[in-house]
């Protein structure tokens, strides 16, 4: 797995963007314009076990969101429905082709970079992708803060792209954005359906209501949790039941400053792994 940080803005040739092999394949490196190089991996420890695709549900899945009013009403703003021809159910062909880690990490902070042009063109192409969201921990009473850091898991590329919307201007790209509201792409996460979606309200980050699936519910139900038992199930237990692997979740890292220009690595890899699991979970159960 290689991971790429954002080169500072203006530090790359716009006329490189579209270019297929912008970025190295090497593991661990990046090379700029410049003709720089700077290695940088992730240990494996992450994944210290193999794969166990266990009892998988042959019932349909039906997504699902927190009914609130505030949501009914954002969500009433853009009239859009998944189309019936668009299939829930998925084949464990793809779960099996997905890597145990994604194949690249991308951050991106600069719509001058090649990771932004990357996300631009898998948001173009996808029909189905992984989402998370890490915002400033809201200590104080009163507190809303908005979204920082956004995650998108695309199992196509095997790239998740970690977005930092302070650098971008709190605006994303326009394919992103179209992406988003697109009732035919899917948006899977993990937890999604009350306190994230508050936070993409919050931030402005428009959504289509019937074109997400929160995998939580029927991980719990795969795990024959009682009902009811999944609003604590947590991804990192999920993980560990239907996957056979030990997810890392550090607290130090979770309540951290995600607001920040420069995330750090233990920061990038904590989000952009939240984003791929959830993804791999999907393709495991449905």
């Amino acid at each position: 797995m290689a991971v790429y940080f954002d080169p500072a803005p203006n530090s790359l040739d716009l006329a490189w963007r579209d270019e297929p092999n912008f970025w190295s394949e090497g593991e661990g490196e990046v090379m700029t314009e410049l003709g720089e190089v700077s290695d940088w991996s992730w240990p494996k420890a992450y994944w210290p076990k193999g794969w166990d695709a266990k009892t998988r549900g042959s019932e349909e899945y039906l997504p699902s969101w927190d009914e609130t009013a505030q949501m009914d009403a954002f969500a009433a703003n853009f009239n859009l429905q998944r189309s019936p021809d668009q299939p829930w159910q998925t084949s464990t062909a793809m779960f099996n082709s997905l890597p145990v880690e994604p194949k690249e990490i991308l951050v991106v902070k600069s719509s001058s970079s090649g990771s932004y042009a990357s996300l631009c063109r898998d948001s173009r192409t996808a029909d189905v992708v992984a989402f998370d969201a890490e915002w400033v921990p809201d200590f104080g009473y009163g507190s809303d803060n908005p979204i920082s850091v956004l995650q998108l898991a695309f199992p196509a590329s095997r790239r998740v792209y970690v977005v930092q919307l302070g650098p971008l201007g709190k605006q994303l790209p326009q394919e992103v954005k179209l992406m988003l509201v697109n009732p035919d792409v899917l948006k899977v996460g993990f937890a999604v359906n009350y306190k994230d979606a508050q936070k993409l309200i919050r931030t402005g980050i428009a959504v289509t209501q019937g074109s997400v699936v929160d995998v939580r519910e029927r991980c719990a139900s795969t795990m024959g949790l009682a009902w009811g038992a999944e609003q604590s199930l947590s991804l990192r237990r999920a993980a560990g039941a239907l996957l056979n692997c030990e997810l890392l979740k550090d607290k130090k890292c979770a309540c951290s400053d995600w607001s920040s220009e420069q995330l750090t690595p233990e920061q990038v890899h904590y989000a952009a792994l939240d984003a791929w699991v959830a993804l791999r979970l999907y393709y495991l159960l449905h």
